[in-house]
């Protein structure tokens, strides 16, 4: 109703409420026959340290609100400024002056009320910050030019008055005191030290006997960055584990809700980063922070430390132990510039969470030395897994490791062969899994000697080298298998050794497993026999037809023209002399064919060797058995490479 009364006399009301008159009548600002601003508050007193909201209405002559923009200004910003178009603040050292706020709309039209601003200073000299607030107490560390500042009022004290000041566990500047008397200020300059500890800084004004005086103290440390860390804040980015510096400042957790049993003990950490990293700035930080009982006797502190953390800060350590009495207890850790707020909640958890049974998802446990594996966990009732979430110890540490749980899961790792058990404990329930750790393989390596090219109908032996990792024997079977059985079938033998069979001509592969590891797969050719074969020099390579010795052993090459690629015939204990020229008898000379890289020894039958210039004739009736058959390689003159 006020305002329809105001209506009557808007004229007044342009002047004390800041009331405009637009167009036409809408409820829009075009189209709004009058159209009136209302500022809230009016006639504003502004004093240092305070900020004031406004706002401002814009209605037409019905009292329906028009929305539009508003933009606010000051007419003098050395008295009061604007703070995001939603509050007002003065200038220090406005003390005294008047201006105006100004609220525009789009169309020019705009309302104004007065601005005053006055002290809320105590005569005499106070301590103030930058916005002009009291202050009793400043930081400052490794800084060589500092300073504090001292509101005298009323100011023109200090046209009658020099002030007089002290420095005290800081050294002094320059030029250590400058004086603005049109705002009332008496700055103090020191430099602070690279150390922990308090200074102190007075300033006084006035004649000696009735002086007036004050201090601000100085308190010597660095920038402290804080934070609670810890698993139960693995759902806060970096802070599951010690965040460094460069998380801190941008992740933190200002609060930490801890849950007791009673007669137990809880840790909680909060990780203290400063920025230089440096170990003298660290161990001066642990001056700069401490831990206070806010509330709550149901816990008493064990230990309260700080631990060293290299080129990133410290943690500051609390710990305290539950009685027998259920309550609440509330710790500060305070810093600073930080309050990290820390509350313990002591419960009987056997009393209020009972358990009737631990369940765990296998009754017993069997892997490999080295393999990892889940442990599933509970208890019956499920609502008390939270507070009674079973404890897992190895009855003997040393064949099996328990790991960390990972929700309800713990983790097991198999450390060497043996047996053991697992005990697992929660409130006054115990559950024992029996654990047994076998032997692992390493690895499953063929032999080099194996050969992979075999004449069909022949049966080589074959082995693998299997490396556990205790470094003894295996104890598992060799699985072998062929890919392809009609090609070749693999046969394993005692211990690590296994029949290789050729059926039929074609390549397929062979593998070897052992306690789920595998070897490599074992290309094999399976080629056929040609049956009483004769090389002269007119279907043999001249060149590539070459006789040498290969230290004791006298080696042969013939390179046929067609059919097989290449046949080597080695006979033991020939190479040594450098005329090979002769005959050798198999039964004198372990005599040994390969045919495109399958090999047979020959069962009977003479190599000769005769010179011609500086050439070689060579001439061979060889026989060898194959699956039971016999097969002859003969030649006969063939002219070679000597």
């Amino acid at each position: 109703m006020k305002l329809y009364r105001n209506i009557i006399f808007f004229l007044i009301a342009i002047l004390c409420m800041g009331i405009f008159v637009g167009c036409n009548e809408d409820d829009t600002l075009d189209g709004a026959t009058e159209v009136y601003i209302t500022l809230n508050p009016t006639d504003i007193i502004l004093r240092v340290g305070d900020t004031i909201k406004i706002s401002a209405l814009v209605t037409n002559l019905s009292g329906d609100r028009i929305n539009t923009s508003v933009a606010w200004s000051v007419l003098d910003e050395k008295v009061a400024k604007i703070l995001g178009d939603t509050a007002i603040v003065c200038v220090l050292g406005a003390q005294g002056k008047e201006t105006k706020l100004k609220a525009e709309l789009v169309n020019g039209k705009y309302a104004l009320t007065s601005v005053t601003v006055t002290t809320n200073l105590p005569k005499g000299i106070t301590p103030v910050n930058e916005e002009g607030l009291v202050i009793s107490s400043k930081r400052s560390y490794d800084i060589t030019h500092d300073s504090v500042l001292f509101a005298v009022s009323p100011k023109e004290l200090l046209e009658d008055f020099t002030p007089q000041y002290t420095i005290e566990g800081l050294e002094e500047y320059k030029i250590p005191m400058t004086i603005d008397k049109e705002a009332g200020l008496v700055a103090i300059h020191y430099a602070a030290p690279r150390s922990a500890g308090e200074g102190k800084i007075t300033v006084s004004i006035g004649e000696q006997a009735t002086a007036q005086s004050a201090s601000c103290s100085v308190l010597l440390m660095p920038v402290i960055y804080a934070t609670f860390y810890g698993e139960k804040y693995a759902d806060m980015p970096y802070l599951d584990t010690r965040p460094d510096k460069s998380v801190l400042p941008q992740w933190f957790a200002y609060t930490n809700e801890t849950n007791m049993d009673i007669n137990s003990e809880a840790t909680i950490r909060v990780a203290m980063n400063i920025e230089s990293g440096a170990k003298e700035d660290i161990e001066a930080a642990y001056k700069a922070y401490r831990w206070e009982v806010i509330s709550g006797s149901s816990v008493v502190v064990t230990r309260m430390e700080e631990e060293f953390v290299e080129n990133q800060g410290f943690d500051a350590v609390l710990t305290v132990r539950s009685g027998i009495d259920e309550g609440e207890a509330e710790f500060h850790c305070i810093t600073p510039d930080t309050v990290l707020v820390a509350t313990f909640t002591v419960q009987n958890y056997k009393t209020r969470y009972p358990v009737d049974e631990i369940t765990v998802d296998r009754s017993s446990v069997s892997m490999s030395m080295g393999d990892v594996l889940m442990l599933t966990t509970g208890v019956v009732p499920s609502t008390s897994y939270a507070y009674h979430k079973p404890k897992v110890i190895a009855e003997d540490p040393t064949v099996v490791e328990v790991g960390k749980y990972d929700g309800n899961m713990i983790t097991l790792k198999g450390l060497k062969v043996g047996t053991t058990k697992l005990v697992l404990t929660s409130s006054d329930k115990t559950l024992e899994i029996p654990v047994t750790i076998t032997e692992s393989i390493k690895s499953v390596l063929w032999e080099s000697t194996n050969n992979r090219t075999l004449f069909v109908g022949q049966s080589v032996e074959w082995g693998v080298n299997v490396t556990t990792v205790s470094g003894g024997t295996n104890p598992y079977d060799v699985i072998w298998k062929s890919f392809d059985p009609s090609i070749l079938t693999a046969t394993p033998v005692e211990g690590s050794r296994g029949i290789i069979t050729a059926i039929a001509e074609g390549t397929t592969t062979v593998r070897v497993e052992v306690n789920g590891v595998r070897s490599d797969a074992a290309s094999v050719k399976v080629i056929g026999l040609q049956e009483n074969l004769l090389y002269t020099s007119s279907n043999t390579d001249y060149e590539n037809t070459v006789v040498y010795s290969d230290k004791d052993d006298l080696v042969i090459l013939v390179t046929p023209e067609s059919g097989y690629e290449l046949i080597m015939i080695t006979l033991a204990g020939v190479g040594k002399d450098d005329n090979y020229d002769g005959t050798y008898s198999v039964s004198d000379h372990q005599t040994d064919i390969e045919i495109d890289g399958a090999k047979v020894s020959a069962t009977s039958g003479s190599v000769t060797i005769a010179s011609r210039d500086t050439d070689a004739l060579i001439s061979f009736d060889l026989s060898f058995e194959v699956d039971n058959k016999t097969f002859t390689l003969k030649a006969e003159n063939v002219l070679g490479v000597r």
